[in-house]
């Protein structure tokens, strides 16, 4: 990362996601923006070979070393604790929690030494230099009876000319200054999950509702306010979690098949990302995702962040390489980059479209349509009554029920079964998993007979039932 004269600018960009615009007078290195350089490359192999994902889970330990030099520095050891290892709502910790909702938890920390005098390297200029960071934060380290080794992450702190940096992947970040915030910290620790700096597809082809990438596009680098990586002040992406291993088969799938498809809000229940393969090319992938406010993606509800589906091209190998695609190129800006509802992607190499049918407080439907078929349209009709797998019909069941079946991926499948003598239902739903697959275990039921009646929910229309005769026997 950058000294703050970037951070200014960028600021304008993302004040909306995060970024706190500096001081018009602060200390040298209070501040830090986007520096190309900032990202390390580390050849790692992926843990399955063949598997592009790295995934990142459980509790991880993280040591923290502010190193001081003896003949003084502007580093602020209670606030540099605060961004990385506190409780603070928006420290690291809480941020990575957020993100991998709950699949990672940061445990760590934080130590300080006072070194020798100020190296000549760190007197002038922004060297980045992560070598020397490393050594100081191992000597410190070792004066305290600490091994760097026992820790899974490391933040090495001098003073030294302003910036970060980290290795894509790795487990060691480098940090040259005092930050004014914690967004260092998160943007770092992305590369270290293996996440590079993406770009933006801009000034693409339009005609009528429909965008066409990539295309004649033009690539810019940065302005992705939807990913703290990679311009702005949000979570990560849909796609860098499902890398990391936060996303199961439930939330995240790669569409086989033309057909609807159900988004709901990241970081809640049932689809989260949608992956459209692009075989022979580069990128390789399309990615969909759907966003609300959150305590870090502090959109305005009325922003187009939170009003369409966010589509990415991405690459996800040794690293992660994203490219957001602008869908409003009409526009000067690139905080405007979802694919709002009646509008229409287009990858006519890919031979791919995607139409967004409506966009929710509960999610986003598109239309999605592969290996050039013809295009499938935003439904005007309800959707197709439910498969209903288990329980089979005149098979005697046992408690605890379950119930499960087919339907759109992310639609909402409402349960409704009564005993036969009844005439008042009782009621449950589910979500539609990615891979249009959902289930149910019903509470005890007393051993008798049971009507059944399962139906699936798109938007405002309802299906026909799928009913059937259950006998519980115990």
């Amino acid at each position: 990362m950058r000294a703050r004269t970037i951070l200014t600018t960028l600021c304008a960009a993302i004040a909306l996601a995060g970024c706190v615009k500096p001081p018009s007078t602060p200390s040298p290195g209070s501040d830090f923006g986007y520096d190309e350089w900032d990202s390390i490359p580390n050849d790692v192999p992926l843990p399955k070979p063949g598997v592009n994902q790295r995934p990142v889970v459980g509790t991880k330990k993280l040591l923290v070393t502010v190193t001081h030099w003896q003949d003084g520095d502007g580093l602020n050891f209670p606030l540099i604790k605060k961004h990385t290892v506190s409780n603070d709502p928006d420290a690291l910790p809480a941020y990575i929690s957020a993100a991998s909702h709950g699949k990672l938890t940061l445990t760590g920390q934080i130590i300080e030494h006072t070194s020798g005098p100020r190296p000549e390297l760190c007197k002038e200029g922004s060297p980045m230099p992560i070598s020397l960071a490393t050594a100081e934060g191992a000597k410190s380290a070792l004066a305290q009876g600490l091994n760097p080794n026992d820790y899974d992450y490391l933040i090495n702190v001098i003073d030294c000319g302003g910036n970060a940096s980290a290795y894509v992947p790795g487990r060691v970040m480098g940090v040259y200054g005092q930050a004014g915030g914690p967004h260092v910290y998160k943007h770092e620790f992305g590369h270290n999950l293996g996440y590079n700096h993406a770009s933006t597809y801009t000034q693409c082809a339009t005609a009528s509702n429909v965008v066409s990438a990539p295309g004649s596009c033009q690539t810019t680098s940065y302005g992705d306010t939807g990913d703290s990586v990679s311009g702005g002040g949000t979570l990560y992406p849909a796609n860098n979690r499902w890398y990391s291993g936060w996303l199961d088969n439930s939330q995240a799938a790669v569409i086989e098949r033309s057909g609807l498809y159900r988004l709901t809000k990241l970081g809640n229940e049932g689809p989260q990302l949608y992956l459209i393969n692009r075989p022979g090319l580069t990128p390789s992938q399309v990615a969909l995702e759907y966003r609300k406010p959150t305590p870090f993606d502090n959109f305005p509800p009325s922003d187009n962040r939170v009003k369409g589906v966010w589509v990415r091209y991405t690459t996800m190998g040794g690293s992660l390489l994203n490219t957001q695609l602008d869908a409003t190129p009409q526009t000067a800006t690139t905080a405007d980059p979802t694919l709002l509802p009646g509008k229409v992607f287009s990858d006519l190499a890919a031979g791919v479209t995607v139409e967004v049918c409506s966009a929710t407080d509960t999610g986003a439907t598109v239309a999605v349509t592969i290996n050039n078929q013809l295009q499938r349209k935003c439904p005007t009709l309800p959707p197709a009554v439910p498969g209903v797998t288990n329980p089979p019909a005149s098979v005697k069941q046992y408690n605890p029920v379950k119930v499960a079946g087919s339907a759109i991926p992310g639609a909402l499948v409402n349960i409704n079964y009564k005993r036969s003598a009844d005439t008042e239902w009782v009621s449950t739903t589910t979500i539609a998993g990615a891979d249009g697959t959902w289930e149910k275990s019903l509470p005890y039921l007393s051993p008798q007979q049971y009507h059944l009646s399962v139906s699936q929910k798109l938007d405002d229309k309802t299906s026909l039932p799928n009913t059937r005769i259950v006998e519980v026997v115990h």
